[in-house]
């Protein structure tokens, strides 16, 4: 997920000031929370509508977030706010189960097919680990900034993973190396491996965003699978009014991607795109026709497949 940036000015070069943003190490990733939330959300609505049920993010969420959950998922009311919240977030708020189902299924394809060994790059409070059964036999890898995952670790004592091994690894990306934290942690990198890259690259500076593909290249086996979400560019007032009020909340869209730079950048490091979907794409396989109104494109999910 994302990590919380403050906003700094400083002096560029030839004397101008310009802002740069830096990490508040101690603060929580404001969209964490957010997408947690709505995965909870969802998990209280009805069975057509929670596509990717997740019983573990409400025990995630601090009162702040919890209170407004459950008062808005009284029935009766639960379907209205579904409908407001599309409308007010552009489509956001839908985004989060239909992404969520997207990646799920692309998981449980690699996990049948006999992978062992998932990797979560900016895992927030993610819970597959602690709610996908078919990760029985698989190591799963948490990586995120420090503040989150020590909140992370913190929320999640007392669970028990279905996962046969959880281990949580701190990582800045935009400083940190991510291979040496994966061989610190035991990743075995002869083997093949599922990395799921959801809700980050936005986040991120595409130094980060290549160094991060460069290194999850180099850790994987072929046959190993990548489904990474990115966004990209857009226009319209709407939307930059949006990117605005998440840059005021400390997380600032820093990296949108094209399409065909995605497929370029996976191709120059070995992996090959299988699909490249998008929201309309998600919904149209999960959600009733009466439902899809309500999505608009934000990120696009490329699934791709390391080569031989």
């Amino acid at each position: 997920m994302a990590r919380r940036h403050a906003a700094l000015r400083q002096r560029g070069e030839g004397g101008a000031w310009c802002t740069v943003w830096v990490v508040e190490p101690e603060q929580k990733s404001w969209t964490s929370d957010f997408v947690a939330a709505m995965r909870a959300f969802y998990g209280e609505l009805s069975p057509e509508l929670d596509v990717a049920t997740d019983p573990v993010a409400l025990g995630m969420l601090s009162l702040k977030w919890l209170l407004p959950v459950k008062a808005l998922s009284v029935p009766g009311v639960s379907r209205a706010v579904h409908w407001g919240l599309g409308h007010i977030s552009l489509g956001l708020s839908c985004n989060v189960p239909l992404r969520t189902a997207a990646i799920d299924a692309a998981l449980r394809r690699e996990l049948a097919a006999g992978t062992r060994q998932l990797v979560i790059l900016g895992a927030g409070l993610d819970a597959r680990a602690y709610r996908l059964p078919e990760l029985a036999e698989a190591r799963v890898f948490e990586v995120d900034h420090p503040a989150t995952s020590r909140v992370k670790e913190r929320l999640v004592q007392g669970l028990t993973p279905l996962a046969r091994e959880v281990r949580s690894i701190q990582v800045d990306f935009e400083r940190d190396s991510l291979e040496e934290a994966l061989r610190e942690a035991d990743f075995r990198a002869a083997e093949p491996s599922v990395w799921i890259w959801e809700g980050v690259t936005m986040y991120l500076t595409r130094s980060a965003q290549l160094a991060t593909l460069g290194a999850i290249a180099n850790q994987s086996a072929p046959g190993s699978a990548l489904c990474m979400t990115y966004l990209p560019p857009w226009r319209g007032a709407l939307r930059r009014v949006s990117y605005f009020a998440l840059g005021k909340l400390g997380e600032p869209i820093l990296g949108e991607i094209p399409r065909e730079d995605v497929a370029r950048a996976l191709s120059e490091r070995g992996f090959d795109v299988t699909h490249d979907t998008d929201g309309l794409d998600w919904a149209q396989r999960y959600w009733p026709a009466s439902e899809r109104s309500l999505v608009q494109v934000w990120e696009r999910l490329a699934v791709a497949r390391r080569r031989s």
